[in-house]
């Protein structure tokens, strides 16, 4: 059973996608990004938050468009 479900705004998953990168040296595509998006928008819930990332499967244009941005 399903409790809930949460949802980013696409610019805080590229944001996301970003942090990881840069930070946790973690490619991690759009979909793989969004727990981590929800987390630090603080819609994940307080305290500590555990994050699945996963998902590598990321156009390399594409990942060079969000680290430029």
């Amino acid at each position: 059973a399903v409790d809930g479900a949460l949802v980013a705004a696409l610019k805080d998953v590229a944001a996301a996608v970003r942090l990881l990168v840069e930070r946790a040296r973690v490619v991690a595509e759009g979909a793989g990004a969004t727990s981590v998006a929800c987390a630090v928008g603080g819609s994940a819930g307080h305290g500590k938050v555990v994050c699945v990332v996963s998902g590598g499967n990321i156009d390399a244009g594409t990942l060079i468009d969000l680290l430029s941005a």
